[in-house]
């Protein structure tokens, strides 16, 4: 009854401000961190979730701004599958020498009006989540690089510069992006491949700048990785202090990247307690903070410049988190797919090697439909699964591979 009533106030609230005018900023060409910010998190446009109007506002002052910076810029439509919901990643370029390009994203949608199941922290509570940190601030980063770099014809790698949708519901932009990079409009030529992407820069919350601090992840991603900060360090004259995360995987659109063996850099100013709630709003953002960020964003992409053959990929070990976080005594050794993309069962997004899921023989996209006797229908039934396991079983795996029924034996 109580999500029904939820629902229901959904729709009235929805109405009330369909019905109203939708007012928003307007900006001339020079465009701060600041301003971006506040457009993107503007009531008016009702926490930007995917498929609604103002996720349609969001993606389409993006594009004009990439437009005014003469960047080509184009909208990459997709549906989110649960839901049947059509959405837009946004992107503009400028080439390099090299013909490989280094992508420079953020998530532009947030949370719409809450409720049960949006991922609200508050899913009781029926209110607009404007996500000013999460993620205003990594578009508004997105925006001044591309602003840093529009007008350079120096580059050895090209730039795009992306804004994902649908982030909040499990990184589906990005994935489809990196999924379809043939169908890309970029200055000059029509589509690359992964081979052609050098690395992936990722801003997620970086509007709460504390004491200097921010984490960079993605730091093990890469051989060439402590020369490349050592030089943005150094050129930035260390104003920022750097925690490093080795990690590539993570629940944010550079993971998209990182499965697909580019190495990655993520950004960010961590989570506060605004984190998925409505008061995460844009009065509370260190907008100098923005651009200090991305200033070192910007130098990190320059000392990729210096590597014309591209960097040397390097695996990291998976987090023993996610889903780990409910206590669980053991894991097979994978990175589940928590989007719902598949109906019937649990798309493990990356099997990680030396593992036992890789040991068995496991592989990235293996679709699981049964652990021992446990038919796992979602994430919830296979977290159920792994707390009935412990150290030393051998497990009984069933996969969909390419339509086809497969057993593994799992060792743990």
């Amino acid at each position: 009854m109580k999500r029904i009533l939820l629902a229901g106030a959904v729709l009235a609230l929805c109405g009330m401000l369909e019905a109203q005018e939708l007012k928003v900023p307007k900006f001339g060409k020079r465009l701060s961190s600041q301003q971006a910010v506040e457009y993107l998190a503007h009531d008016a446009l009702q926490g930007r979730d995917g498929g609604t109007r103002g996720d349609t506002l969001a993606s389409d002052f993006i594009l004009r701004q990439l437009e005014k910076l003469g960047l080509n810029p184009h909208k990459q439509p997709f549906t989110i599958k649960r839901g049947n919901i059509s959405t837009f990643n946004v992107y503009g370029s400028i080439p390099g020498r090299s013909g490989k390009y280094i992508v420079v994203g953020a998530h532009y949608d947030h949370l719409g009006m809450g409720g049960q199941g949006s991922g609200s922290r508050r899913p009781d509570t029926l209110a607009i989540h404007n996500g000013a940190d999460d993620n205003a601030s990594g578009v508004a980063g997105v925006l001044y690089l591309a602003k840093h770099f529009a007008k350079r014809k120096d580059l050895q790698h090209g730039i795009i510069f992306a804004a994902f949708g649908a982030e909040e519901r499990g990184i589906v932009g990005s994935k489809n992006m990196v999924e379809n990079l043939q169908e890309l409009e970029l200055s000059g030529r029509k589509g690359i491949s992964v081979k052609d992407i050098v690395a992936m820069v990722n801003f997620d919350m970086i509007g709460r700048l504390r004491n200097k601090a921010i984490t960079l992840g993605g730091t093990g991603t890469a051989k060439e990785m402590d020369a490349i900060i050592a030089g943005a360090s150094h050129r930035m004259g260390n104003a920022l202090k750097v925690t490093r995360s080795e990690q590539g995987h993570g629940p944010s659109d550079h993971s998209a990247f990182y499965a697909q063996n580019i190495p990655v850099f993520y950004l960010t100013t961590g989570s506060t307690e605004d984190y998925h709630t409505p008061d995460d709003d844009s009065h509370k953002i260190n907008f100098g903070g923005i651009d200090s960020v991305a200033t070192f964003a910007a130098l990190l992409v320059e000392q990729v410049q210096e590597y014309p053959g591209g960097l040397t990929f390097t695996e990291t070990a998976a987090p023993e988190a996610s889903p780990m976080r409910g206590g669980f005594k053991v894991s097979l050794g994978l990175m589940p797919d928590v989007t719902g993309q598949v109906e019937n069962g649990l798309r493990a997004e990356i099997i990680v090697k030396g593992k036992p899921a890789y040991k068995a023989g496991m592989k990235n996209g293996d679709v699981i439909i049964q652990v021992n006797d446990i038919v796992i229908k979602d994430i919830q039934v296979y977290m159920q699964a792994l707390g009935t396991l412990k150290k030393g079983d051998l497990v009984k795996v069933k996969v969909l591979r390419e339509g086809k029924e497969m057993q593994f034996d799992v060792q743990l």
